[in-house]
């Protein structure tokens, strides 16, 4: 009898650990496949984490079911990330999930160092509104692990070398209709740098109404590191728009290109 009511506690209290504190208390699952792009980057680089579910995660039955990336790095480094806890998107099963770990829009850098990771499927039970939510996890189970390296850029004062952009072209269907609009894709051919690589340079995109009337201390959109094209927001189908692209790498230098290119919509 006392072997049983010792299990019984045991199990009651491995149930009601607090939902805040359950990423230490993970045991291994299914050993996921975890790809991160790239493996290394520089404290600015934006990585991305994918892998395939292998539940179907939000509300099933009485549960909620969540999948949770913990992440962390090194410590003692002021004023970067040394840590991220993220609770990613519902999905359904045996889907690819692509989750990009931007630290700009976690609020800061990475620090210099390595940083190791996991994924964390995690059940609890589903709240409803306007009753008591009782925080605890029923079931977690680690799915995987992943790491990726972050260096310290090398001393970097010259700006890619690019060709600027190559084509700004739009396609509004007709018969038009007042207030109606239209985006543009921009395209162009990828810079390069002598250390940033390709995959990570950005482009600033900087848009004006008059030809050479662009302001380029404010550019009006910047795109994601490493694309070759960009859409804009949808614009003033009868309006005219001049557009200057310019890359810019990891340190910030930016090239100084003056190729402008007016939009052209040859469906008007």
């Amino acid at each position: 009898m006392r072997r049983r009511a010792a299990a019984f506690l045991i199990a009651t209290l491995v149930a009601a650990i607090p939902a805040t504190s359950i990423a230490t208390a993970a045991h291994h699952g299914a050993g996921l496949t975890i790809a991160v792009t790239p493996a290394s980057g520089a404290p600015t680089t934006r990585f991305v984490i994918s892998f395939r579910t292998p539940d179907r995660t939000g509300r099933v039955g009485a549960l909620d079911r969540r999948d949770q990336i913990s992440l962390s790095g090194p410590t003692g480094q002021a004023g970067c990330l040394p840590s991220v806890l993220r609770t990613l998107p519902r999905a359904a099963a045996h889907v690819r999930v692509v989750t990009p770990l931007d630290p700009a829009r976690l609020g800061g850098d990475w620090c210099v160092g390595a940083y190791r990771g996991r994924i964390d499927e995690i059940e609890g039970p589903v709240c409803v509104k306007r009753r008591p939510c009782p925080k605890i996890a029923t079931r977690l189970t680690q799915l995987g692990r992943f790491a990726f390296q972050v260096k310290r850029i090398p001393s970097d004062t010259t700006p890619p070398t690019f060709a600027g952009l190559q084509s700004a072209f739009a396609c509004t269907p007709g018969p038009q209709r007042p207030g109606e609009t239209t985006p543009f894709r921009l395209t162009w051919t990828a810079a390069s740098d002598g250390v940033t690589p390709s995959s990570q340079i950005v482009y600033d995109v900087f848009m004006a109404t008059a030809a050479g009337g662009e302001d380029f201390a404010h550019p009006t959109w910047t795109t994601a590191p490493g694309v070759t094209e960009f859409e804009t927001p949808g614009l003033a189908s009868h309006g005219t728009f001049y557009f200057v692209v310019r890359a810019r790498d990891q340190a910030g230098n930016e090239d100084g290109n003056l190729v402008e290119r007016r939009g052209i919509d040859p469906c008007l």
